[in-house]
């Protein structure tokens, strides 16, 4: 379940899984096949489009990854050779002291008006960096969680009421990750942020995997981006399913 309803159950969706039931199935590499084997079809493989991960990819600590950023490695004579990809997460549960008008509280006024409330901020892994980061805007004050290793925030609070935030609602996912990279804290990560299921950017690896009797797939199927090869003969058999997680509680100030 997607969008606002997956907060109401308890679980969501994780790592999807693929079992393969076809007999005698020829991949794109079996063109030149002599054996005289009979095959009942072919096509249909898995196609999937991965990227160098400089870490742990697919969510942290309960937040979900929204994009990568990208990083120039093996550079020689301003040529590069190769990219590595930061997983970008979106932590939802930033605690940012409440505006009530124009004044913030540092308790609930007498009307029972939130103390607290929840905004969003990017962040990568970065190892190396332990400090508790609280920080403030003028009077206004936010609160980013501590882990280990650190997190490296890379944009300041934001919300739908962001000056920077699109107006309209379900935005399409290419429109969602440009609004994700306007919201990051200097012009360098904006220009080499990517969306998880932006296909179009360089160093994509291209992996396909033929639907053979017994072959099980594992993959994250948010952050992977994927599709079916067109089917050229025969039947594509498959048993499908995903693991569930627990779903990401409610922090214990959220609501005070």
């Amino acid at each position: 379940t997607k969008g606002d309803k997956g907060w109401f159950n308890d679980t969501r969706r994780s790592i999807s899984w693929i079992l393969y039931l076809n007999d005698n199935w020829a991949s794109h590499d079996d063109d030149d096949d002599d054996s005289g084997a009979l095959m009942t079809g072919s096509g249909g493989e898995l196609r999937a489009f991965c990227r160098n991960a400089g870490g742990w990819c697919g969510s942290s600590d309960g937040n979900l990854q929204v994009g990568w950023l990208r990083k120039d490695i093996n550079a020689t004579n301003q040529h590069v050779l190769d990219f590595e990809f930061d997983p970008i997460f979106l932590d939802s549960w930033v605690k940012v002291e409440a505006c009530v008008d124009g004044k913030y509280h540092e308790e609930s006024d007498e009307n029972g008006a939130m103390k607290w409330r929840p905004m969003s901020a990017l962040y990568r892994i970065k190892k190396g960096n332990r400090s508790t980061e609280m920080r403030r805007n003028g009077q206004a004050g936010y609160e980013f969680h501590r882990q280990d290793p650190q997190r490296e925030y890379l944009s300041q609070p934001f919300g739908p009421d962001s000056p920077t935030w699109p107006s309209q609602l379900n935005l399409e996912p290419l429109e969602f990750a440009k609004a994700l990279a306007l919201q990051l804290s200097n012009k360098e990560f904006r220009d080499n942020f990517i969306g998880i299921e932006d296909i179009s950017a360089p160093s994509i690896d291209i992996i396909d995997v033929s639907p053979y009797a017994g072959t099980l797939v594992l993959f994250d199927s948010v952050v992977v981006p994927h599709e079916v090869v067109e089917v050229k003969g025969g039947q594509r058999l498959a048993v499908a399913g995903w693991f569930h997680e627990d779903q990401q509680a409610f922090p214990d100030w959220y609501g005070t």
